[in-house]
């Protein structure tokens, strides 16, 4: 099964007085059934690592003010 999925590309474009500069530009593709189970589990694990990270860092800084 095809599945269209919304990514950004990163793509060097020439700025102001001809200086390279990388921006991201949102594209859409076609992927397979596969890859496209592969990119959701990534960004669910990212999401979950971001909050957990939040997590950590809030016990830190609590650590640090009951001392």
């Amino acid at each position: 099964m095809k599945h269209r999925v919304r990514v950004q590309v990163p793509v060097v474009r020439r700025g102001l007085f001809g200086r390279k500069k990388v921006v991201y530009e949102e594209r859409t593709i076609v992927v397979d059934g596969r890859t496209y189970r592969r990119m959701m589990k990534e960004q669910q694990n990212r999401r979950t690592d971001d909050f957990l990270d939040f997590v950590d860092e809030m016990e830190t800084i609590n650590a640090i003010f009951d001392d």
